[in-house]
């Protein structure tokens, strides 16, 4: 899996410093953007972020349509905004646009900013399991074994099965398009025919994918089609 990260917005360098140690602690890498604009840009070229942490009084125009944003990307980024003081009406507001957490005045301080990130990513990341496997829905993937186990069935994961679902699991939340799988490593030309000239072994495929992961294949949870782009793979935490 690639790299998972989180986001600060905001040009305050202490913050970032602060937090850098206990957040390395717990797994997790701390970059920053110091406007809305470049935090955009950087999240759709590294497309891991796992939480967006950002000031209110830097951003308090731009943090409504930012949220709307990045939640029509990557459906499960937790973004957190800090506040000097309450503001009853301000932070209803902000739940009201997708924002997950609200941290006010002393508990912005860096120790106990980092419990409350680790309890976010703990509930997000449940889905997340041991030995090089990954529960999705009622199924549980063991890339070891290339298996998926639901229920009393065991399905095996062959070929380029495997491969395209560790694409999409690396890509969360984000549509991929046709173009994108036809340029990526796990496919080449002897295997499939462009998009661009009519090929169907995508659809085949993805098809094949969701046979196995899927609780009803013919109306898929995980695996989403977008329609006259492609697929999306949607991470719910069960």
């Amino acid at each position: 899996m690639a790299e998972k990260y989180i986001l600060y917005i905001g040009g305050n360098n202490q913050l970032p410093s602060h937090l850098q140690y206990n957040l390395k602690s717990i797994g997790f890498r701390l970059h920053s953007a110091k406007t809305i604009q470049k935090a955009g840009e950087m999240v759709l070229v590294k497309p891991f972020c796992s939480l967006v942490l950002m000031p209110f009084s830097s951003f308090a125009k731009e943090i409504f349509g930012f949220c709307s944003f990045i939640h029509s990307w990557y459906a499960h980024t937790i973004v957190m905004v800090l506040m000097t003081k309450v503001r009853i009406h301000i932070e209803e507001l902000l739940f009201d646009c997708g924002v997950d957490d609200v941290v006010v005045g002393r508990q912005t301080s860096s120790k106990l900013l980092t419990k409350r990130i680790q309890a976010h990513l703990r509930e997000v990341n449940t889905h997340l399991l041991q030995n090089n496997t990954i529960r999705l829905k009622d199924a549980v993937i063991d890339f070891d074994r290339r298996e998926v186990r639901r229920g009393e069935n065991c399905y095996q994961l062959r070929g380029i099965l495997a491969d395209l679902l560790k694409y999409f699991l690396d890509n969360p939340n984000r549509i991929i398009s046709r173009e994108e799988l036809q340029e990526s490593p796990i496919w080449s030309d002897s295997i499939c025919t462009p998009a661009k000239e009519g090929g169907k072994t995508f659809d085949v495929t993805v098809g094949k994918l969701r046979k196995v992961i899927e609780p009803d294949p013919a109306k898929p949870q995980i695996i989403q089609s977008v329609r006259g782009i492609g697929w999306k793979l949607a991470i719910v935490p069960v």
